[in-house]
């Protein structure tokens, strides 16, 4: 398909299934999910894991009800100490030739102890702080209003396959990126761009930034952190119809995620060396054998700084080189006190108005899954999967970017457990707030699965981040996972999940005690939160009995059958929220439960757009495929209207004017806001 986050949807199900028939022991499930070809290559966490944990988390704090516990740097998982910079490529080379033999041999030995197991499909990594208006999309001017992409933070814009400014639609299907032109409603397809295997774009001005992926010819394929490379290609597409080359950069590893502020771009790459060594060979008892591992050790001492940090290669427009070589400056990379793997994670900034030349890039030796971005500031998270089955946890990395794009390490952090995407960070008035997932195995006899969220708050001090307070419980009754979060300015919400779905309140005026002011328990659970005015909180997701699935929520429950759902919840009394109204649908999905980016609320209308696929029954009775409308006020949820489309599943939507537009992998499909029906449509 023709962008990651459809991808890591699908990636999502077959974890779901995984662990729907692994009931018994949920860990074993998760624990496949993580697993690599059996080959000498660093495994790196796929955003499968990821997802899992928005499923069923493994691996957490005991306990129940409103816990708080004040932090300090006597607390668990308190803090990171501060990274350790290298003074000189010899002693950043030194330290990956000290610590990849033992790592990577060990890692050999766990590929075969599992290897009879099968194992999940592999996941691309998934791309992804709200005040009560966030994400209108509203933008006006000389053009006509106009939506733009549903973020988590204002003025912080992140890359999306459905682009707009009003005048043209930048549009990625089929892993193609396509340039349409407005005439009125009318729709023109002026040009295809090169790219291939293109995932998103950002739009700035006249400027196209494209990031696709592609495996290097000397890589050996199928080995997607072995060989895969990020390409971002810069275009002026200032004529529509003949947009202009400006510059292409490739660089070692996958991009994370991207950030767009003004015209100041931040790029998270995550980098995982292979050692140019054969296959190991194993011993009957599951060892690598004597020796693979000699030439393993010898493959080591003959590398070079640049086999284990990224590097990149850059060409202007006419495809002349400009420059190449590490991605990060020997000096500018860093490394945890405690030893977290060999790969390198980079957050490297640019202005859009360059040619992809005035880069900054700063690094940290350690993994990535997630990132989350203010205007001034990124965290990268890694969550270490202990291989002794011990509980998860999390550390976090801050790095500040100045408003030359120069972007500096500022200290790391560590909270217990699993996080579920990007929203379960968020930074306030200096203070990063962490909704976790954390799973233990208790008891010693009949020992029995746990599972809480907890809420933790950390503030950058003396180079680190430093536990404030936490709070934990949620969930804990029941042993559910987080499964929504959203942070709005003091206040947190937090949908927890196994056969119902409780919203929590949390008052997090003062960081030191957070607390949980309010509980609402119902049937089904929200995927994604979103606020709507100051007083209303829409949930999207799936509709249950409380005797459902609480396994596999997309299966049918016990009690009955699951349905997409829309509930409307009443939280201007954080003490008491209530759920004041619902819309439900038959079995399937609206896109906005495994990727806000989806979800489109369109203030000046007041107007819930919602890109929907319904599956109908066996006979394909009931089945939808394109945009549900909905309105909420403080009188409940009611349906506007259903803009179909035959052109396969709606991955987004746009507003220009009083025109909708709605994309798939086949079409790009208008219609009107005043009477629902088909304006112009245009084929890929």
């Amino acid at each position: 398909m023709s962008d990651f986050d459809s991808r890591a949807r699908k990636a999502a199900d077959a974890v779901r299934k995984q662990i729907a028939d692994n009931t018994f022991n949920p860990e074993k499930g998760i624990r496949r999910a993580q697993r690599s070809p059996a080959r000498m290559t660093i495994p790196a966490i796929a955003a499968a894991v990821v997802l899992i944990a928005g499923v069923l988390v493994a691996f957490p704090l005991g306990g129940g009800g409103n816990k708080s516990a004040s932090g300090g740097p006597g607390g668990a998982y308190a803090y990171a100490k501060t990274l350790k910079p290298f003074d000189t490529c010899d002693s950043l080379l030194q330290y990956f030739k000290d610590q990849a033999p033992e790592y990577l041999i060990e890692r050999a030995r766990q590929v075969t102890s599992t290897n009879t197991d099968a194992s999940a499909g592999k996941a691309e990594p998934m791309p992804g702080r709200a005040t009560a208006d966030l994400a209108t999309g509203v933008e006006s001017g000389s053009t006509p209003p106009h939506s733009t992409t549903n973020v988590q933070e204002a003025g912080v814009d992140e890359p999306d396959i459905l682009k707009t400014d009003g005048d043209r639609i930048v549009a990625v299907a089929q892993a193609r990126v396509h340039l349409v032109g407005l005439d009125g409603n009318k729709m023109t397809l002026r040009k295809t761009l090169p790219d291939t295997n293109v995932r998103n774009v950002f739009l700035s001005g006249d400027r196209v930034l494209v990031f696709s992926g592609q495996v290097p010819q000397n890589s050996e394929p199928g080995f997607r952190w072995a060989g895969q490379q990020a390409v971002l290609t810069m275009y002026d597409i200032s004529s529509l119809g003949d947009p202009k080359l400006i510059a292409t950069m490739t660089i070692d590893g996958d991009v994370l995620d991207a950030r767009l502020v003004d015209t100041q771009v931040r790029v998270v790459t995550a980098f995982s060396p292979d050692v140019d060594a054969p296959s190991p060979v194993y011993t009957p008892d599951g060892q690598v054998s004597q020796k693979s591992q000699d030439e393993l050790r010898a493959a080591i001492a003959n590398t070079n700084v640049n086999d284990w940090v990224p590097t990149y290669t850059l060409h202007d427009g006419t495809g002349a080189k400009v420059s190449q070589g590490p991605l990060v400056e020997c000096g500018n990379l860093a490394r945890p006190e405690t030893f977290s793997g060999l790969d390198t994670v980079a957050v490297s900034s640019f202005d859009m108005g360059s040619a992809l030349q005035s880069r900054n890039a700063v690094g940290v030796i350690a993994g990535g899954q997630q990132i989350y971005a203010t205007d001034t500031s990124t965290y990268v998270s890694t969550t270490d999967w202990s291989p002794d089955g011990s509980a998860a946890k999390t550390s976090l990395h801050k790095f500040v970017t100045a408003p030359s794009g120069a972007s500096t390490y500022q200290g790391s952090g560590e909270v217990p457990g699993t996080l579920l995407n990007q929203y379960a960070m968020s930074e306030y008035n200096g203070v990063l707030r962490v909704a976790s997932t954390v799973s233990e195995r208790r008891g010693w006899i009949n020992s029995r699965q746990t599972t809480e969220g907890l809420v933790t708050t950390l503030q950058e001090l003396d180079g680190a981040l430093r536990q404030l307070g936490q709070v934990g419980g949620l969930g804990w009754q029941d042993n559910e996972s987080i499964r929504a979060v959203r942070f709005i300015e003091d206040r947190g919400y937090v949908v927890t999940f196994r056969s119902t779905d409780p919203l929590y309140v949390l008052n997090l005026r003062n960081p030191a005690t957070p607390k949980v002011v309010g509980e609402l328990k119902i049937p089904g659970y929200s995927g994604y939160l979103h606020p709507i005015g100051e007083h209303l909180l829409l949930g999207v997701g799936q509709s249950g009995l409380d005797s459902g699935n609480g396994v596999n929520p997309s299966l049918p429950s016990r009690g009955g059958q699951t349905g997409v759902q829309f509930s409307l919840f009443d939280i201007s009394d954080p003490a008491s929220p209530r759920r004041i109204d619902t819309q439900t649908y038959g079995g399937g999905a609206a896109a906005a439960e495994f990727d806000p980016k989806a979800f489109l609320y369109w203030q000046p209308r007041n107007l819930i757009i919602a890109p929907t696929n319904l599956h109908g029954n066996y006979r394909r009775k009931g089945a939808f495929s394109g945009l549900v409308l909905l309105r909420a006020n403080t009188n409940g949820l009611s349906e506007v209207g259903r803009l179909g489309t035959a052109y396969g599943p709606v991955t987004r939507s746009l507003v220009i004017g009083d025109t909708v537009y709605m994309l798939s992998e086949s079409a790009l499909q208008a219609n009107s806001l005043d009477t629902h029906r088909e304006i112009d449509k245009l084929i890929f």
